[in-house]
């Protein structure tokens, strides 16, 4: 029989053995990481944003120690009831919330790849334009961000598998997306995370000067104008508050792109109509049984043989907007709020017509503005046909962002009708396009999408 003492020996040679092991194969691992970093990174062809690649404690206590935050919780220690070790406190948690842990295996071995065949699997995806030439003169050292218009979650997605072989994109990230597993992956990214509607001054603080390190560093940002997703697919007005950050970072050369983003189909579409139309929101199980049966039902299509991608996913790059040259020298910085503000209003509104000028016409929302603008009960799909024509003919000749597959017309009115009808949107009834009444939200919302662009061909 073997003594009581020797099984207690044998038990602990094991757990000395296991610990060994575990730290052995963690060692491995980070040499294994590390090697694929630098493989990635020297096959990357361009330049990793600073901001981004910096660990995050060292970034954390880089802003701990900023004279200008210290002065600020300095200032409001001695002007309420917390002293500045309670402040700091709440610093050092809002630092780990908003600053990102970014992964540079995750994003460009897996990620992108990931991306790319989620994107590709539901849409056919393409640059629609892009001023090539403006945006090759940006200089190496300026400070770019990308302003874009909010039409779905997969944006972010979308924008940063398009620049993937040319710049590394931080985002700033709503509430949203602070659950398991999406902040992890957000974070991997590069992406930071903002509080919406947050009122607390100190919050503001933090968020402000990581926000402009980050641009005066040159990390590359990419912010959504509206601040949020359209729920009525028209554009929205601008929010002011990250623009408001970035415009005082003290950038060498601050620039800004506007880029437009449309899709032939946007998944949330529903649900973002139900809430335009004031309906409460449906639960979380709610909405997690319904995005699953869906997606049950997309895998049954698929695994039958039946299953249609959505259409087009586009996005426009449009022409650079360098701050100096368009706020005429001012400098933001040395402003207090009310003299900056309407400078700053007036900036953020030329944004939004920059990004709105870009917004791409995909085929569904080219043919639901014709339908909608015919005003007419069930026209035909001839008489739907021959407006459409009509339409891309006169968008082309006034420089309008049209996205026209194979530059084809008849093709643009073809894969436009298909995915009303697929989505039962629109029904063929004895030979007339017959629009269900619950349906009227749905199409509204896309036709509303580039209404801004195609109003003014009425008249022709």
């Amino acid at each position: 029989m073997i003594p009581k003492a020797a099984w207690w020996s044998l038990a602990a040679a094991g757990l000395v053995a296991l610990a060994l092991l575990g730290r052995a194969s963690r060692r491995s691992f980070r040499r294994w990481a590390w090697r694929r970093a630098l493989d990635t990174r020297r096959e990357l062809g361009f330049r990793l944003n600073p901001v981004t690649v910096t660990r995050k404690q060292r970034l954390k206590a880089d802003l701990l120690a900023d004279p200008e935050l210290r002065t600020r919780i300095q200032a409001m220690a001695a002007e309420g009831e917390r002293d500045e070790a309670s402040l700091l406190a709440d610093v050092s948690l809002y630092l780990d919330e908003i600053i990102p842990s970014f992964n540079l295996i995750t994003t460009y071995r897996y990620g992108k790849r990931i991306a790319g065949w989620l994107l590709r699997t539901c849409y056919r995806v393409r640059i629609g334009r892009s001023a090539e030439a403006a945006l090759n003169r940006i200089p190496r050292d300026a400070s770019v961000v990308y302003v874009m218009n909010h039409r779905s979650n997969a944006d972010y997605l979308l924008v940063a598998f398009l620049l993937a072989n040319r710049v590394s994109i931080s985002y700033a990230v709503g509430e949203w997306a602070r659950v398991w597993p999406l902040e992890r992956l957000f974070r991997s990214f590069g992406s930071f995370f903002v509080r919406r509607r947050f009122r607390d001054p100190l919050y503001h603080a933090v968020l402000e000067r990581y926000v402009q390190r980050a641009v005066a560093q040159g990390t590359t940002q990419g912010i959504f104008i509206e601040g949020g997703l359209s729920r009525d697919g028209r554009l929205q007005a601008p929010k002011l508050g990250l623009l408001d950050y970035m415009l005082r970072s003290g950038a060498k050369d601050l620039v800004f792109i506007p880029v437009g983003i449309n899709y032939d189909r946007v998944v949330e579409d529903s649900n973002l109509v139900r809430e335009a139309q004031g309906k409460p929101r449906r639960s979380p199980l709610a909405l997690l049984r319904r995005t699953s049966l869906w997606l049950l039902g997309l895998a049954w299509r698929s695994a039958t043989g039946r299953f249609h991608r959505f259409g087009y996913a586009v996005a426009n790059f449009g022409t650079p907007i360098h701050v100096k040259a368009a706020l005429e020298g001012a400098d933001l910085g040395t402003m207090d709020w009310e003299a900056r503000r309407p400078l700053l209003e007036a900036f953020a509104d030329s944004l939004v017509r920059a990004v709105g000028a870009e917004v791409p016409i995909t085929p569904v929302a080219a043919v639901a503005w014709v339908y909608h603008s015919l005003g007419k009960a069930d026209p035909g799909r001839a008489l739907l046909r021959d407006r459409m024509l009509e339409v891309l003919a006169a968008a082309q000749d006034q420089g309008l962002p049209l996205y026209l597959p194979r530059g084809s017309y008849q093709r643009t009115f073809d894969v436009g009708l298909r995915v009303l009808l697929l989505r039962r949107i629109l029904v063929q009834e004895d030979g007339r396009l017959v629009l269900p009444p619950h349906k009227q939200p749905l199409l509204d919302y896309y036709c509303n999408g580039v209404s801004h662009l195609l109003e003014r061909l009425r008249t022709h």
